[in-house]
């Protein structure tokens, strides 16, 4: 067997390593195309050429075949696959889709609602006719509970049990 032929199949198994950074195939190509070229390679150097040669095809595959992996991830981006798989320009707000506006809950801070559910400490709150996602400050609250808004951070509504002062009849204003 000529010297070239595992050079050969450890190029074909880098070939196909790439390859498979392409066209997912759950590792059928990557591991047991190229894995199995490479590995055949070097066993059948080692068989038919020797202990010297085997060991020589051995390291070249410990060297060339990492080299030519990260050489491809390199490179990758700038090919016209490459070019197309991967999303060259940033998104925005401006441009892209955010499932926060910040309207929705302008003015929502010091809003005093119900307790739709029982907020454990998560749940559903009313405040001016529209229900929110709510997270209580660490406290059980029941369902049916008065709640007041004490901060909003992004699209999350931190509420407290708010305190309900019961009206005053006429003989307690005295």
């Amino acid at each position: 067997m000529a010297l070239w032929v595992p050079y050969a199949l450890i190029l074909l198994g880098v070939v196909a390593i790439l390859v498979e950074t392409i066209v997912p195939a759950f590792g059928l190509v990557g591991i047991l195309g190229g894995g199995g070229s490479i590995l055949t390679a070097i066993i059948l150097t080692f068989v038919h050429r020797g202990p010297f040669d085997g060991t020589l095809v051995l390291f070249s595959a410990m060297i060339i075949v990492p080299i030519a992996v990260a050489a491809g991830f390199k490179l990758f981006p700038r090919t016209p696959v490459g070019r197309r798989l991967i999303l060259s320009t940033g998104q925005s707000t401006e441009g892209g889709y955010t499932s926060y506006t910040g309207q929705e809950y302008e003015g929502l801070v010091g809003t005093e609602g119900l307790a739709l559910t029982t907020l454990r400490p998560s749940g559903v709150a009313r405040f001016n006719g529209k229900k929110y996602s709510v997270v209580s400050a660490g406290e059980y609250i029941e369902a049916n509970a008065a709640v007041r808004v004490i901060r909003v951070e992004g699209s999350r509504v931190v509420v407290r049990r708010a305190v309900v002062v019961p009206p005053q009849t006429e003989d307690q204003r005295g």
